[in-house]
């Protein structure tokens, strides 16, 4: 089959095929919704493909016209490389692979297969540091037990016939009854059951009831060698009978209805958590290259397939069946009907073994503040004077620091150059260098005031862009970032939202669309999709385009546009001149995400995950999608103050009021919740970049505003440790007594404290930031004090491998 990813009207593809023919398409749109098709004939398939290429659909991937092939996709897209450096997950690279051999959702004879990972399904606690606790990825499933092999071996031997190959195993590892037998609980795949078995379900006794249970079939039946859906990673569902179906009763009288877990999970989003954290382990990392090589590489076929005892019945393998010409009908439709329901071989991606993964200790990138607290250390920023503090918003890149002053919107900007993990010779893991305050007129809606440089005695000033705010917005919530360093603001009493140079405070573009102040916006982590709340109970999702190189010189001072109508200039040039030579950098609201009966107060996008969490005071958090702007989840009962969006799917909330932090996955379903102290509150919240842990900023409260608790005082030390201190986990059940002020390190499944990094008394919290890799963490507080917490051995590595690479 031939699969396609279209981005507006624009298509990549690479091969693909259905029921062993090169006769199907598949289309993956940008907006992730993706649509199969089969044409019958490969030449069918060839025509439609033809087509679409000759229709020149812009932003077309030269890689998916220079060849079909999968093996040589797979080479040319670098994937395996990718991997093997750790830019990519397991998770995320297996189903790349699924997708370049010809596997897919929508193809539930082909669907994406994946690996037993784990071999401890008794224990009471599952030790993932420990191998034992894990498949040999080496072996295909049925040469995991030795006896049951051994007769494997024999059939092998003893087999001969004059017409069908030698074979290890009659039955598949993927098939479209493996897959309904993981997945019935859940539609379409109830439905798709049901007609499998002729109108009804399966015995209750031959069904997904155990999961402890299925692995012993895996390893003890002759008949049994599948492996996993990808689901089992993901999606607790489909271990749950959401539906209330009746599935019927077992020959011991039990009904059927929730899978039985094993006993070191407490419940099926436990289950697939820790699952999930297997999969993605340094053990697994280290020998997926194995199971890959049987699936999709060199020892899928011949006699290396021969000797890893990995050979499955003929039919199932590419090119071994051409059903075309097969004249009979009865006997093409057996054929065609054998090879869906008995299992398809993936395409052949490897000839050659797979590379292996770096070890994790070599992959600096992943060496973040998360994975080895305790060697962060507090570095302050010499003359915090000159950083433009306390800030409301801070960004971090790899040569740039982005700092937004606490009067948002009409707030300062400053730049600061930097390279983090980089020694500065001076014993700080990182080159700093204050930014210029240069003078100039600011002209148009700008407000420069400079005084004196560094040394004259007078306090820097840096470029402020004039604005009108309203009161009782917060100034952090209304104050982002993007990925081009450019700052997006609302809190404007015009109702707008604009987009403001870092160099100098220049208003580049303003934006109406709401019919109240903004209240709260949000960046996608890649910065190209934006949510604004408001006032006026909407929330309004835009795209952002990235910067021109070209960009202010062509738009001059600024450009304005007003909802979806087209956009005028505040300069006297032509608009159709300006359209011509400018690209809009917001476009939108492109929708209007409804449901909230008051004002916004937070929210967050995931352009990975297509989705929009937003809360209000007096609404329940809602979860709209992208593609649609529809409503997908309503979290019933969940009122929060402010809201994250993990890489993983994972809800952060925070509820001022009742001092409850929570977390839900995007079906609602509650993971866990913390109680924090009365006399504290949580300023800010940050999530790792692979979503596994979060951070919080604690500060003290009283009467709703921030003071300085006298119990965790320390002025009457000095130097740095004086200003922190590290301390242990202070998590008693389920409630946080981390002293305040502080910076909390948690799990983000179980909220639990991990680590705490304790600040000086008077130095709350009013900006955290993480750099792009998550080595390094910024910390603006109240005292107008800007500390980086990073690990120092990191800086040295990162020296001493540009030594051995010259």
């Amino acid at each position: 089959m031939l699969s396609m990813c279209f981005q507006f009207l624009s298509l990549i593809g690479s091969c693909y095929r259905y029921l062993l023919r090169r006769s199907a398409l598949e289309l993956f749109l940008v907006n992730r919704s993706n649509f199969f098709f089969d044409f019958g004939s490969s030449e069918g398939r060839r025509n439609a493909y033809q087509a679409i290429v000759h229709a020149h659909p812009p932003y077309l991937n030269n890689i998916y016209l220079a060849t079909q092939r999968p093996g040589q996709l797979l080479k040319r897209a670098k994937l395996m490389e990718r991997w093997a450096r750790w830019e990519i997950s397991n998770f995320e690279y297996l189903m790349q692979l699924n997708t370049l051999a010809g596997r897919s959702y929508n193809d539930i004879t082909q669907y994406p297969v994946f690996p037993w990972i784990l071999s401890d399904y008794n224990s009471e606690n599952l030790d993932l540091s420990n191998p034992s606790s894990y498949r040999d990825l080496s072996k295909p499933v049925g040469a995991l037990n030795p006896d049951r092999l051994q007769k494997f071996q024999e059939r092998y031997t003893s087999f001969d016939d004059p017409v069908i190959p030698k074979f290890h195993y009659g039955s598949h590892y993927s098939s479209a009854g493996t897959v309904l037998y993981y997945l019935v609980r859940v539609e379409p795949f109830t439905t798709l059951a049901i007609k499998l078995h002729g109108g009804k379900f399966d015995h209750a006794d031959r069904m997904f009831s155990d999961i402890s249970a299925t692995w012993n079939g895996v390893l003890e039946d002759m008949s049994d060698v599948k492996e996993l859906v990808p689901e089992l990673f993901y999606l607790p569902e489909v271990l749950t009978n959401e539906n209330s179906i009746d599935f019927g009763t077992t020959k011991l009288g039990e009904k059927l209805d929730t899978v039985k877990l094993p006993a070191w999970a407490e419940n099926p989003v436990d289950f697939v958590h820790k699952h999930r954290m297997a999969l993605e382990s340094e053990y697994v990392s280290a020998h997926l290259h194995e199971w890959i090589d049987l699936i999709f590489g060199y020892k899928q076929q011949g006699k290396e397939a021969i000797a890893a005892n990995n050979v499955f019945f003929y039919t199932t393998y590419e090119g071994t069946v051409n059903i075309d010409k097969i004249s009979d009908p009865v006997q093409q439709r057996a054929t065609q009907d054998q090879i869906a329901y008995f299992g398809q071989t993936p395409s052949q991606l490897l000839t050659v073994p797979h590379l292996k993964r770096k070890p994790l200790s070599e992959v600096l990138h992943l060496q973040t503040i998360f994975r080895n607290p305790k060697a962060i250390k507090p570095y302050a920023v010499p003359s915090p004077e000159h950083c433009n503090l306390p800030a409301a918003a801070i960004h971090a890149s790899s040569d740039m620091v982005v700092v937004v002053g606490l009067n948002a919107p009409a707030a300062q900007v400053a730049q600061h150059k930097w390279q983090p993990n980089t020694p500065d010779g001076q014993g700080t893991p990182f080159f700093f260098q204050h930014g210029k305050a240069t003078s100039g007129s600011a002209g148009g809606n700008l407000i420069r005031m400079f005084k004196g440089p560094a040394g004259t005695g007078e306090e820097w000033q840096y470029p402020q862009a004039l604005a009108f705010a309203v009161s009782g917005i917060r100034s952090q919530a209304i104050v982002s970032i993007t990925c081009d360093k450019e700052i997006i603001t609302g809190g404007h009493a015009d109702n707008s939202i604009r987009l403001i140079s870092s160099d100098g405070a220049k208003t580049l573009e303003t934006a109406h669309a709401h019919c109240a102040p903004v209240t709260c916006v949000a960046l996608s982590a890649n910065s190209d999709y934006l949510v604004t709340g408001s006032r006026d109970t909407t929330v309004l999702l835009w795209r952002i385009h990235r910067a021109l190189a070209s960009h202010s010189s062509v738009v001059g001072e600024s450009s304005t546009v007003s909802g979806t109508m087209p956009s005028t200039s505040s300069s006297s040039a032509s608009p159709l001149l300006l359209e011509k030579n400018h690209r809009r950098r917001i476009e939108g609201p492109i929708q209007v995400l409804r449901g909230h009966h008051s004002e916004i107060l937070s929210c967050c996008v995931s352009s990975d995950l297509r989705m929009v969490v937003s809360c209000s005071h007096s609404s329940d958090v809602l979860l709209h999608s992208i593609r649609k702007g529809r409503l997908i989840r309503r979290l019933d009962g969940v009122v929060a103050d402010t809201v994250c969006l993990s890489s993983d799917g994972f809800v952060m909330t925070w509820n001022e009021s009742q001092h409850i932090l929570s977390t839900f996955t995007l079906n609602g379903i509650l993971i866990a919740k913390t109680e924090l102290p009365f006399s504290s509150s949580i300023s800010c919240m940050e999530i790792s970049v692979d979503g596994r842990s979060a951070l919080i900023g604690i500060n003290s409260q009283e009467n709703g505003r921030a003071y300085n608790n006298s119990c965790n005082s320390q002025s009457s030390k000095s130097g740095i440790e004086a200003f922190y201190s590290e301390s242990e986990e202070t998590h008693d059940c389920n409630k946080i007594n981390a002293p305040s002020p502080s910076i909390c390190f948690l799990d983000l499944h179980t909220l639990e404290v991990f680590h705490v990094l304790r600040l000086k008394e008077g130095q709350d919290i009013t900006a955290l930031a993480l750099n792009k890799d998550n080595t390094n963490l910024l910390v603006s507080t109240w005292d107008k004090q800007l500390i980086i917490f990073t690990d120092p051995a990191l800086s040295l590595k990162v020296v001493d491998q540009m030594l051995k690479l010259g």
